[in-house]
């Protein structure tokens, strides 16, 4: 399998681990997850901004909680790939969340490192929540 291929199966792999999280599960998004103190998480509420893994999966631990409901899916996906690093830009599909359990869209960057053979998420960004005050 190619790079581009392995990589647009890992952020599907992102959205899926999100859903998961939505309904209280959060294995899928460690697993997902680089280990590693440089990896970086800034999400949909505006002044989120982890660094490291223990912080970040300490917040998917807490969100997995809340059993958030709703789902997520992937409209639009680019994907960059490079020596060890990809960066998949996508615009994504919020259904079932936020005050009126609407549908609304956001933009989002995964930034991908290869460790051991394997692609790991060592970056995420997201718009804010439209429903959230800034």
């Amino acid at each position: 399998m190619s790079d581009q291929n392995e990589i647009e199966q890992a952020d599907e792999g992102f959205f899926e681990a999100l859903n998961e999280m939505f309904a209280g599960n959060v294995k899928r998004m460690e697993d997902l997850w680089s280990h590693a103190d440089d990896v970086i998480y800034m999400g949909p509420v505006p002044e989120l901004f982890h660094v490291g893994w223990k912080a970040i999966d300490l917040d998917w631990i807490v969100q997995s909680k809340t059993h958030l409901s709703g789902s997520i899916k992937v409209i639009n996906r680019h994907v960059t790939v490079g020596d060890g690093l990809a960066v998949v830009h996508h615009i994504a599909e919020v259904s079932g969340q936020g005050p009126d359990h609407g549908t609304f869209r956001m933009r989002g960057t995964n930034v991908f490192r290869k460790e051991e053979g394997h692609w790991k998420l060592i970056a995420h960004h997201s718009d804010p929540l439209p429903y959230l005050k800034v």
